[in-house]
């Protein structure tokens, strides 16, 4: 007769096998989605400003103001395994001491379910 403790390993052996198998399912059903789609953006309006920052000197820093019109089509990209996304823009621009400035904009976007 088998003992409390092989019975537990057998059973926690084979739960395991049934996770690791489901797992890997949940994996093949969306690696081979293709997660790119069509966009198109037009820059409405840019405004930089030369302000002082009193935080750290009084050296004036560039303030960007940039509006821009951005349309895409997302739903596509949402499935079962994608409740949210996570997108950025990247503007470039150039000032009198720098060749290449980057700016980094993010959004967030949710699914809401009813």
């Amino acid at each position: 007769m088998h003992s409390v403790l092989t019975r537990g390993n057998t059973v926690l052996a084979y739960a395991l096998s049934v996770l690791a198998c489901l797992t890997f399912a949940c994996f093949l059903s969306t690696v081979f989605l293709d997660y790119v789609t069509d966009s198109k953006i037009k820059t409405v309006k840019v405004v930089v400003k030369n302000v002082p920052d009193y935080s750290a000197s009084r050296e004036k820093n560039d303030l960007g103001y940039l509006t821009f019109d951005l349309q895409a089509d997302l739903t596509h990209l949402f499935n079962w395994n994608v409740k949210q996304l996570f997108l950025y823009l990247t503007a470039e621009y150039k000032t009198e001491n720098n060749e290449l400035n980057q700016v980094r904009i993010h959004q967030q976007s949710k699914v809401n379910h009813l």
